[in-house]
């Protein structure tokens, strides 16, 4: 989902349609740990929605574009788990009218208060045992999740559901449960004939009715989580285009329920048609468009953003941001969804982060930098806030979509983690097969993280406790000095919120240069004021921290200094080498590592406790050995 983050947006908006048309470390693991399970087993629901599993839903009702009146029925599909059943539990808007009840088409009694249906089948349910519900039902929601308004450029009247997170039941009758998808869906909407009607999958039918109606049929038969299913009524004009994915035999229908005004299309045709090309370019770095065998398409309505609904988005206006994000839902939301609200990073981040992606690969990767860079600013805007909702936040809808952290600090964290895994290949195969893993189900940060870490080898706890649960960003600061062709400093850093994260572990690049060269180094800070030594075999006149803006940071000072001084006595011998040599040192080694002049670490095999070393496999030239936190010059001959 993406809606106008500040009024800032909302005054271009304006400012636009007015102009042209509208565009509508272990114990912090474990404390990290035990707060996730803590709060999952809190968050309570009504166990008599836990004794059964969705199957199938058939939503079947009638509406206008002219008011959020709707009748009709829903059809539920479901099998009996944990015990027999004998009172089954459905959640509905109360602000509406239950008519009947039947459960296996016989009808039965049902109580319907405080937005739940108690339905009493005649005799019990045996466990294992699949039943129908059917629920007939009328009237005028007074939820959010349906809605009726007019585009306000356009003078087109909508009506249109948007059920994340709390508010299927506004419309139809479910259960809402993140991690009880449906196997698959029918959504039939009737509708006066001059309107369409757009919903989730294929299109199997247009019926025609008596008395000027039509009736839209739409199928799906991908599993779909309850807040995806959706309609959308209004005057609109179908636009239908195809993407054709690498390495896929067919191609993708892209079908578009536009607004039927002669200017509509004229004006949004080049940015609907991009459409495409994000298709194809997803497709190539996570994997196939997830429901290829129905389509991907866009329904219009005043909703000030955007909603992934299945197969189908909601949209208000077309841009390259809002189209590539919602798209991208299809596979972070859609395809694999967050398994609780707290997690709903697994959604957002990473639909945010395929702005990112899209502009890199499609358009200017200055442009994708200076966006990251603004994402990086508006996240410091304020100290502190975590990506992980607290439960205590668990309801409220303004925390759960905040712009700053769930948005942009979500997006920006999977840069940070594509920059640690320091090889695209990589990222994008692990991303793929994350998806792959979690496909038609549900996925919680924490699977994310493990995962994560199982792929690449790269152990994400401390990543993911700093910057997914923890709060706020560094400050840092560097004093400096040089000493021939070895530059010693030290890191300082502060926090912008130490009550939650004292210091961050981030491996943090730092690039030397002067008006002639440059090399850069990345390093790993373990504690605050460490000192660190590098090879530059130039004069150093200029610092950068983290000159790729993989972080978000902000820079104190950098001071030069000779103060600086390396406590480590260590003697390297012969130097240079040919085949073997020795180091002498007078505190433990804890770390020993090779490094080419470019900062590539080489590896060498060695006992950690032997001081002779082999290295007669490397190649003759200069190289830099890092031992502990300090670094030595080498030449090989």
């Amino acid at each position: 989902m993406f809606f106008m983050k500040n009024f800032s947006y909302l005054l271009i908006l304006i400012l636009f349609v007015f102009n042209s048309f509208s565009q509508e470390s272990v114990d912090k693991n474990d404390k990290y740990k035990s707060l996730y399970h803590q709060e999952k087993a809190i968050l309570n629901k009504n166990p008599l929605l836990d004794n059964y599993d969705v199957c199938f839903y058939f939503i079947d009702i009638e509406a206008t574009n002219l008011n959020k009146y709707i009748s009709g029925r829903t059809t539920i599909k479901a099998k009996v788990v944990q015990q027999p059943l004998t009172e089954l539990l459905l959640q509905l808007h109360s602000s509406l009218t239950v008519d009947s009840v039947y459960i296996n088409n016989i009808p039965v009694n049902f109580l319907f208060s405080n937005n739940e249906i108690h339905a009493y089948p005649l005799t019990p349910i045996d466990v294992g045992q699949y039943f129908t519900a059917q629920v007939i039902y009328h009237g005028t929601s007074s939820g959010t999740g349906i809605k009726n308004g007019q585009s306000p450029n356009w003078q087109k009247k909508v009506t249109w559901t948007l059920s994340e997170s709390y508010h299927a039941m506004d419309w139809f009758p479910c259960k809402q449960d993140l991690n009880d998808k449906a196997d698959s869906a029918y959504v039939y909407i009737t509708c006066p004939a001059n309107l369409k009607a757009g919903s989730n999958g294929l299109l199997s039918n247009v019926t025609q009715l008596p008395n000027n109606k039509v009736r839209y049929e739409w199928k799906t038969h991908y599993p779909i989580d309850y807040y995806l299913l959706s309609f959308t009524i209004s005057e609109y004009q179908e636009y239908n285009i195809y993407a054709k994915p690498t390495n896929y035999n067919d191609s993708i229908l892209i079908q578009n329920y536009v607004y039927d005004h002669s200017g509509y299309l004229p004006y949004f045709q080049t940015e609907i048609d991009r459409t495409k090309n994000f298709i194809e370019l997803l497709s190539n770095l996570w994997g196939l468009y997830p429901f290829h065998n129905e389509k991907y398409g866009h329904c219009t309505a005043p909703i000030g953003g955007g909603m992934e609904h299945q197969t189908m988005t909601t949209l208000s206006y077309f841009n390259f941001e809002l189209v590539i994000h919602e798209l991208a839902h299809q596979w972070f939301g859609d395809y694999v969804t967050c398994a609780t609200w707290q997690d709903i990073w697994i959604n957002e981040g990473f639909a945010t982060y395929s702005y990112y992606i899209g502009m890199e690969n499609l358009s200017s990767i200055n442009d994708a930098n200076q966006w990251m860079q603004n994402v990086h600013d508006d996240v410091m805007s304020l100290p502190n806030g975590s990506i992980y909702v607290p439960f205590a936040d668990i309801y409220d809808e303004n925390r759960i979509f905040d712009y700053r952290l769930t948005y942009e600090k979500g997006a920006a964290i999977i840069h940070t983690i594509r920059y640690i895994i320091n090889n695209d290949s990589i990222f994008y195969s692990m991303l793929k097969n994350f998806l792959q893993q979690y496909a038609f189900r549900t996925a919680t940060a924490e699977d994310f993280k493990n995962f994560a870490t199982t792929f690449t080898g790269i152990d994400f706890s401390n990543f993911f406790n700093e910057w997914f649960y923890g709060e706020g960003y560094p400050t840092y600061s560097i004093i400096w000095s040089q000493q021939n062709d070895t530059v010693n400093f030290t890191l300082i850093q502060q926090t912008s919120a130490p009550s939650s994260i004292s210091f961050f572990t981030t491996p943090l690049e730092i690039k030397f240069s002067n008006a002639n060269n440059s090399i850069t180094y990345r390093i790993s800070p373990q504690y605050n004021n460490q000192q660190f030594s590098v090879f530059v075999p130039f004069n150093v006149e200029n610092i950068i921290i983290d000159p790729n803006n993989y972080i978000i940071n902000k820079i104190g000072n950098i001071t030069k200094s000779n103060t600086i001084n390396n406590t480590q006595n260590v003697n390297i011998y012969p130097n240079p080498a040919t085949d073997y040599v020795t180091i002498e040192i007078n505190e433990p080694i804890k770390e020993l590592k090779f490094f080419d002049t470019l900062g590539n670490e080489i590896k060498i095999s060695y006992e950690i406790n032997n001081s002779s070393i082999n290295i007669s496999t490397l190649k003759k030239g200069v190289y830099f050995l890092k031992i502990n936190s300090y670094f030595y010059k080498l030449i090989k001959v």
